[in-house]
């Protein structure tokens, strides 16, 4: 399946996990970001394909739109899901990035998050030609990410505490901490 393919498919998935999976005191909210997701396929393929890496100008809003909501409000689901659908077309996976956690057990749980994303992205469901798979892969990526979000915050309030004032993120392997991040999407 080719790239420009590709995304629109995963935007209609990425509809039916928001639809299904997506937590938020307003159900009106969530049918209106899945129903973003889904006129975002359809418009995809209104679109003529344009150079690999780069983002049709007339999808440009409509992602923008969906990332703000996302940015917005809290649907214990995470914002990256946009990102993971449009990745074939962009040709970049949304980042997670090393938290810097200065306590041993919330740089285990920063360093667990970061693994099992990449477990995700170098084991290739994503590029599944059965769909409940390409699903599978997408709502556990955003559920990943949406964990990492919240134990963000829980890292900038424990590296804030008097006693971690200074003291240098933890080491739990060399290796891990300065390996390249996997990018394919």
């Amino acid at each position: 399946m080719n790239a420009f393919a590709a995304a629109p498919r995963r935007l209609r998935l990425a509809a039916d996990i928001f639809d299904r999976h997506a937590r938020h005191r307003t159900r009106a909210l969530i049918d209106i970001v899945a129903e973003g997701f889904r006129s975002t396929a359809g418009a995809f393929e209104d679109t003529d394909p344009c150079p690999p890496g780069e983002l049709p100008e007339e999808l440009c809003d409509a992602v923008a739109a969906m990332e703000a909501v996302f940015g917005a409000h809290d649907f214990e689901l995470s914002g990256a899901l946009v990102g993971y659908a449009i990745a074939p077309v962009t040709g970049e996976a949304p980042p997670m990035e090393d938290l810097g956690a200065v306590s041993d057990e919330l740089a285990r749980q920063d360093f667990e998050l970061r693994n099992r994303r990449r477990t995700l992205l170098c084991g290739g469901p994503l590029d599944s030609l059965d769909d409940e798979t390409v699903s599978w892969a997408l709502h556990a990526l955003a559920t990943v990410h949406y964990q990492h979000e919240r134990l963000a915050a829980e890292i900038k309030a424990d590296n804030a505490k008097p006693h971690n004032r200074g003291r240098a993120p933890v080491q739990l392997l060399p290796a891990a901490r300065t390996a390249p991040d996997h990018s394919d999407a």
